[in-house]
């Protein structure tokens, strides 16, 4: 049956969307607090809000616990607002609650949309919340404390400038005393001239501790009159007033100004109307139909191409043709999502694990306003978690250590995201202590896994071993390494991504992981060519330059167990893909001479005949295949033409790979290492 009843699942999808979304600002807003060490008074309200939007959703669907939860941490940041107005040092506590709370919620969420969901104990966070709450409300604890501010500085309180009318700021004489009750008897004054009026602080006369935030940042007061001046004039003449300052004006309409701030809105924040949420599956779904149209539509192209029909290829079936990669077009914009969402997610691993490790480090994000589909963002997200537990566990030293290195105390982890035609390009680089390549060349020897003379490895290849499925270097077991988990999956997530992943170290000074995945995954644009009677796809974007093979024969050279072209004068890799995969009979002198170049490596490719180049269906290969074998024939997936034959679709950098690799084995293969 479930948990929720029917009414209750008509609306959980709506509830998961804004409940997921509100765990996402909490997020951000405590790791922007903890980094400054404080809570400012939007802060506050943000917090408040959240708390308050999630306890009554969370009631309404019958999550008595987590409304409870929210309720009491409503509650906290309500005491706060009205008592304090903001936090400065706040203690290290507050902030575990807080992230504890966050997890909590963010675990139930995932676990919701299940069949066999049942909610999770709240008990603990919940007595955390309540004692902490009751601790700081009877003082008997510091206070937090409050910020000395100048009038410029304090900002409007958030829930007066969401309603319309003018808010003005009362500043009394210092050592005036019994501020709350002068705010009172100003009120009073205008009440009669004032269609709508509210206070901050709200309850004036009864609450002492209304009086010391008085004190130090000042009553504010929102009206709405026919009579504003006179208003004004009232509170600027009241007594022991120092000040009485206009801080925002906002008309029925919604236009608002500030005159000691701005509004901190964008015009595209009043048009809610504009933009709907779409769940992704639904998302998928279309995106896997508009594919199936392409594939459909390749076939009826193939079909009236071989009919002589070129009247109606060239006509109609043109037209739908533009129409179907308009649709394409346009699914994918839908999904495409900024690469910095990743964000939030990898601050708070960071600060998890730079606690646990007792480490300390910084990011730097460089990461512009780049989008990706949201399945390649969500692939890499999983990656980089391994990337940032990586570069703190093993790269960034302790505080000791690194003073002693002649190093600043924290360490500095850089998040930098680019892209190309059609490629994603992420990169997580550190100032720590770098590979230990002796220590990476022994665990190697250990597992077995050279296979030619020491001395030919390259650094590069040497580093690569690190990516080996439980390969460590770290004798002891910990928490985030020692078990050999880690890097290989990040290379298993990329290759059934498409992607790649590269090293780059230096001893002492740092590494720098950086992986490429295609901007999405479901389509993508391929060169086409004819090898026998198979058909192969590359990568446009990999594809740079052609050649004939007859003219060019006089260039290719063999040299330990490969064949090399001379390019543009530099040898490169010569693939004849005849050979390379033991297809029958020889490439004609008609044959072609692609030039190719991946992230990494490039390369020329020998095949019969160019055939078409368009934008195609990558379909993965299935799971019987094996993990290995898109690293031994640099086949990365498949694709239907439109004839309904099969295409292979080859990965530039594994195929280049591979094929140096079995040069080398073969040419090594009678000597033991």
């Amino acid at each position: 049956m479930g948990y929720f009843d029917d009414d209750a699942k008509e609306m959980l999808e709506v509830y998961l969307t804004e409940a997921g979304q509100l765990v996402e600002q909490l997020g951000g807003v405590l790791l922007s607090s903890e980094d400054r060490n404080e809570f400012t008074g939007e802060d506050i309200h943000a917090l408040f809000r959240i708390m308050h939007t999630i306890k009554g959703s969370s009631a309404m669907m019958g999550l008595n616990s987590l409304s409870s939860l929210a309720h009491t941490l409503e509650d906290l940041f309500g005491f706060y607002r009205e008592t304090f107005g903001k936090i400065e040092e706040a203690e290290p506590e507050l902030f575990d609650l807080l992230f504890a709370a966050s997890d909590y919620i963010e675990e139930e969420l995932s676990r919701m949309p299940g069949e066999d969901y049942v909610p999770g104990s709240t008990e603990e966070i919940q007595n955390w919340a309540e004692t902490y709450l009751r601790r700081v409300s009877s003082g008997e604890d510091t206070a937090p404390k409050m910020a000395s501010e100048s009038s410029s500085e304090v900002s409007v309180p958030g829930e007066l400038k969401q309603k319309a009318g003018t808010v003005v700021r009362i500043l009394f004489e210092s050592g005036c005393r019994m501020e709350n009750v002068r705010a009172f008897m100003l009120v009073r004054q205008i009440k009669g001239l004032c269609s709508e009026l509210e206070t901050y602080p709200a309850d004036l006369e009864t609450s002492k501790d209304s009086a010391g935030y008085i004190g130090d940042n000042g009553v504010f007061i929102r009206f709405q009159s026919e009579k504003k001046d006179e208003v004004i004039q009232l509170l600027s003449k009241g007594l022991f007033v120092a000040e009485c300052r206009v801080m925002w004006e906002c008309s029925q309409e919604g236009s608002a100004k500030g005159t000691a701030e701005t509004s901190g809105k964008n015009e595209g924040d009043t048009k809610e109307s504009e933009f709907l949420n779409v769940k992704t599956d639904r998302l998928d779904k279309l995106q896997n139909l508009s594919g199936e149209l392409l594939i459909q539509m390749q076939a009826l192209d193939s079909y009236l191409g071989e009919r002589g029909l070129s009247d109606l290829r060239e006509g109609t079936a043109h037209q739908i043709s533009q129409l179907i990669s308009e649709v394409e077009h346009t699914v994918m914009q839908m999904r495409m999502v900024p690469v910095a969402r990743i964000v939030p997610t990898i601050r708070r691993i960071l600060r998890d694990i730079c606690r646990d490790t007792q480490k300390e480090a910084e990011l730097i994000i460089n990461c512009g306003d780049i989008e990706a589909d949201k399945s390649v963002v969500d692939y890499t997200a999983e990656a980089l978690l391994h990337l940032i537990r990586n570069a703190v566990d093993h790269g960034i030293e302790s505080p000791e250590e690194r003073i002693e290195a002649g190093k600043s105390r924290k360490g500095k982890i850089t998040f930098t995201v680019g892209s190309t035609v059609g490629e994603l390009r992420i990169s997580v680089s550190d100032d720590g202590r770098g590979l230990d390549e002796e220590k990476i060349r022994a665990r190697a020897k250990e597992r077995g896994l050279f296979w030619k003379p020491d001395e030919e490895y390259s650094p590069q290849e040497i580093q690569s071993f690190i990516l080996h499925p439980g390969f460590t270097t770290n004798a002891q077991v910990t928490e985030y390494s020692g078990r050999g988990v880690g890097l290989d999956v990040v290379k298993k997530i990329m290759e059934d991504a498409g992607g790649h992943l590269y090293i780059k170290s230096e001893a002492g000074k740092g590494s720098t992981f950086t992986i490429t995945v295609p901007l999405t995954l479901a389509t993508m644009e391929c060169t086409r060519f004819r090898v026998g009677d198979y058909r192969f796809s590359l990568p446009s974007r990999h594809v740079f330059h052609f050649m004939d093979y007859k003219d060019s024969k006089k260039n290719i050279q063999r040299a330990n167990g490969l064949d090399y072209i001379l390019f543009q004068d530099r040898m490169l890799p010569f693939l004849d893909l005849h050979k390379f995969y033991g297809i029958g009979g020889e490439t004609p002198d008609t044959g072609i001479i692609i030039y190719v170049r991946g992230t990494e490596r490039e390369g020329c490719i020998l095949v019969d005949a160019m055939y078409e180049q368009k934008r195609i269906v990558i379909k993965q290969l299935p799971q019987l295949f094996g993990s290995g074998f898109r690293q031994h024939t640099g086949i990365n997936g498949c694709s239907i033409m439109g004839n309904g034959r099969i295409c292979t679709a080859l990965d530039t950098e594994i195929l280049i790979g591979s094929y140096i690799h079995a040069g080398t084995v073969k040419t090594d293969e009678k000597k033991t290492y």
